[in-house]
């Protein structure tokens, strides 16, 4: 398969799967209404903050797994899956438990009407980061198409589950997120079954431990940074907001975070990309590059979207209810911009094992919590904090990339 076609295909999957969440997305709001669909929009965020910080292992495997593809070494990509899951699951399984306790504490804290919506979404996450496993190894195989199949399995599950349980149960935000738990477990089973059948019979070497942890940690640490640049605001809002300008913030948010789908792709095909063009010792700038190209080229659709036409957009999708949510619309969604060109851009310094980022990560994901609580009096005060912490992550990713990285560490030792 070629690159472009690759690209074109990843892209187009990730537009079916973005449709399919977003119905889902907008169902529940409209079936719900903005005072409910405030725990449910939080709910979600609580859902990505903890599949984003427990995801690195997803691009970890990619990049392992594609270096022992290049290498031809079967047995190693069978074995450090095997422990990978094994591992992971003993972990997850803990955190599950750990939730299922804290979630009557946790839940009045942070203002949900229900201890099993807090609960719900500690088990996607942990269901998520299983399922996250087996397509790091699709990624680092280079098998794109399945991973696109996966995605859309989820995606459809996720929303068609969500109108039959509201059609048989009744419309409610636990309704909607037993739906997504569903969906996470027929892709795994499904993505479980198809590599089970493709490794059955081969040779198994256990994983080198060294070499995961290295690229690993550092991994956490970002994907930590991240779920948090991407998802505490969502926290905020609901914590000190009323409700009703809580559900219309985080409708604003899960249409911006379209932009965010956009990335996916690209993202899924710059690692193994990366790591094998590494592994031949070729330059890695320019692929860098072209994929964030790609990025602004399809990100500046919706924006120019959300510019034009933002109350028409929350009226046919959500109804007259989140009218109010309009004026959030294109500064979430440049929000969404800045992040994801930066995690972009990171994936060369994750490459060549620069991690020095990782400093500028921490001190503004520090600085975004301390100004959220200190300042959130209003949306326009949450929205400016963001932005600072943001903006100053994309500029020194950025200059450490086009200062120190533009050609491959071979080229630079040589």
């Amino acid at each position: 398969m070629t690159s472009v076609r690759g690209t074109v295909e990843a892209i187009f999957a990730a537009g079916v799967s973005a449709a399919l969440t977003f119905s889902y997305i907008i169902f529940v709001g409209r079936s719900l209404g903005p005072v409910e669909y405030a725990d449910f929009s939080a709910a979600l965020s609580l859902i990505y903050l903890f599949a984003i910080a427990l995801s690195p292992i997803t691009p970890t495997l990619s990049r392992i797994v594609a270096a022992f593809a290049t290498r031809g070494d079967l047995a190693a990509i069978r074995g450090v899956r095997r422990d990978v899951i094994r591992r992971a699951s003993i972990w997850l399984g803990a955190l599950t438990v750990a939730g299922l306790a804290a979630s009557p504490l946790l839940a009045r804290a942070l203002k949900f009407s229900s201890p099993t919506t807090f609960f719900l979404s500690i088990a996607t996450a942990a269901l998520f980061t299983v399922l996250s496993i087996d397509r790091g190894v699709l990624q680092g195989l280079m098998q794109f198409r399945p991973y696109n199949i996966s995605i859309i399995i989820e995606s459809s599950v996720r929303c068609f589950g969500a109108v039959i349980l509201f059609a048989l149960f009744g419309k409610s935000t636990n309704g909607a997120l037993m739906s997504y738990v569903g969906a996470v477990v027929i892709a795994e089973a499904a993505l479980a079954l198809r590599l089970r059948r493709e490794q059955r019979g081969a040779e198994v070497v256990s994983a080198d431990w060294k070499q995961v942890s290295r690229l690993a940690f550092p991994l956490f640490g970002l994907m930590i940074c991240v779920a948090v640049f991407q998802n505490a605001d969502m926290l905020a809002v609901k914590r000190w907001l009323p409700a009703g300008e809580s559900g219309l913030y985080g409708a604003a948010t899960m249409l911006a975070k379209g932009v965010g789908v956009l990335w996916v792709p690209l993202y899924v095909l710059a690692g193994p990309t990366l790591a094998a063009l590494h592994e031949s010792q070729r330059p890695l700038l320019g692929t860098v590059l072209k994929l964030e190209a790609w990025f602004l080229a399809l990100a500046g659709v919706p924006v120019l979207i959300y510019s034009m036409l933002p109350d028409t957009i929350l009226r046919l999708l959500y109804g007259e209810a989140f009218i109010g949510a309009a004026p959030l619309l294109l500064p979430l969604a440049g929000l969404s911009i800045l992040t994801h060109s930066a995690l972009l851009l990171v994936q060369l310094l994750i490459t060549v094992g620069d991690f020095r980022f990782l400093r500028i990560y921490a001190l503004m994901c520090a600085a975004q919590v301390a100004g959220l609580a200190f300042f959130h009096e209003s949306t326009g005060q949450i929205l400016t904090v963001l932005y600072v912490c943001q903006s100053a992550v994309l500029l020194a990713v950025a200059a450490r990339v086009f200062l120190d990285h533009s050609k491959s560490r071979h080229q630079r030792e040589a």
